[in-house]
């Protein structure tokens, strides 16, 4: 199970790290789109996060080795993320208020590094 969830990771962050980099404007244009519904928009952006993490937490609470831990911080990460625009969506709103076009180019960023991350985490398994 644990090698399962770390391939389903390493699957989510390969996808979504591959569009920040190739489509970083409408990743704007979405987290703008959120900004716009307000709280809901948190909620919203909350969803996206929020699934992932429970279920690497569930299922893969792994503090030892590599890419093991690293799995689990991030699950950790989504679940804390979407805990915080869960229960504080008007931070949530706050947060989405730093995305701009003239910023895209920190999807691009953090696109590299999903992707890369995505990679070593599938190359450590074959």
């Amino acid at each position: 199970m644990e090698i399962s969830v770390q391939e389903l990771t390493a699957i989510f962050f390969l996808v979504t790290g591959l569009s920040h980099i190739l489509q970083p404007r409408v990743w704007v244009q979405f987290f703008i789109m959120l900004r716009e519904k307000g709280e809901v928009g948190s909620f919203l952006n909350a969803f996206i996060h929020f699934p992932l993490g429970a279920f690497i937490v569930a299922f893969h609470n792994i503090w030892h080795g590599l890419p093991g831990t690293i799995v689990t911080i991030i699950g950790w990460g989504l679940t804390i993320k979407g805990a915080i625009y869960f229960l504080f969506p008007r931070f949530g709103v706050r947060m989405l208020g730093t995305i701009s076009m003239e910023r895209r180019w920190h999807f691009v960023v953090a696109g590299i590094f999903s992707v890369a991350l995505a990679v070593w985490i599938l190359l450590v398994h074959w």
